[in-house]
Order: C-alpha cells, then sequence, then structure tokens
C-alpha cells in the first residue's frame, strides 16, 4: 500500500474550515487510505499557524492519533536544504526524505515548491507521480 506523506498545508486545511484549501483537503485527503506519516517540523508548523490554541491542538491531537511520526537525520535534511537553496525549508526537506524512503506521495499545499523536487505528490493543482 503506497504511504501517504502529510504536508503541514494539508492538515492545517483539514482542522480550519475557514481555510481556502479546506473542501479540497476533506474531498481529497482524508479519504486517502492509510499508512500515513508525518514529520515534526510540520507537527511545529501546524501548531505555530494555529498559535497554540487549545482547540487547534485538540483537533490536530484526533487528526494524526493513528499517524506514525517519522524523522529523517538532520545532516541529510541540511544536506537537501543546502542542494535547493535558498527555497527548500527544513520542513519540505523532512518530506522530501520521507517520500524518497516510503514508496508513496506526499500530500501538500505547495504545488509549485513540488513539481521542482520531482518527488511524487497531491496537491490542490494535481498529482505527480
Amino acid at each position: 500500500m503506497p504511504t501517504i506523506i502529510a504536508d503541514a498545508g494539508p492538515l492545517i486545511a483539514l482542522i480550519d474550515a475557514a481555510d481556502c484549501h479546506h473542501e479540497w483537503a476533506v474531498g481529497t485527503i482524508r479519504p486517502l487510505p492509510p499508512p500515513w506519516i508525518t514529520f515534526s517540523s510540520a507537527l511545529a508548523e501546524v501548531t505555530h499557524h494555529f498559535a497554540n490554541e487549545p482547540r487547534a491542538l485538540a483537533a490536530l491531537r484526533r487528526l494524526v492519533g493513528g499517524i506514525a511520526v517519522k524523522e529523517s537525520p538532520p545532516d541529510a535534511v541540511l544536506g537537501l536544504m543546502e542542494r535547493y537553496a535558498p527555497m527548500m525549508d527544513y520542513a519540505d526537506a523532512c518530506a522530501v526524505l520521507l517520500a524518497r524512503a516510503h514508496p508513496g506521495a506526499v500530500v501538500t499545499t505547495d504545488h509549485r515548491d513540488f513539481a521542482i523536487y520531482r518527488v511524487p505528490f497531491i496537491s490542490l493543482k494535481g498529482e505527480f507521480r
């Protein structure tokens, strides 16, 4: 079964009904079958986005309760960031490395950057496999 690698954008969209990507996330991302994985820098982006608001944290806990959190070695993350500097941030590098390690796709709201990284992804503008 392909692995779904959850970036921060879709997690935010699934939690926030006012997010411009909410309908897409609910209709396209929520139905994707397990296994799902995410990474701590994506979770950090989500919690920062919601300013640690308790209801958003509770919603995030429910959303990721069954999702594995996987990490990449920091030296690999930083090396990949150097390759794509200055465009790639830490979370994008984590997602790319996970996509290379696990057959599946990154779900993201960041179509432009992930099209450049050339890993399988699903976004509002389509898929790259």
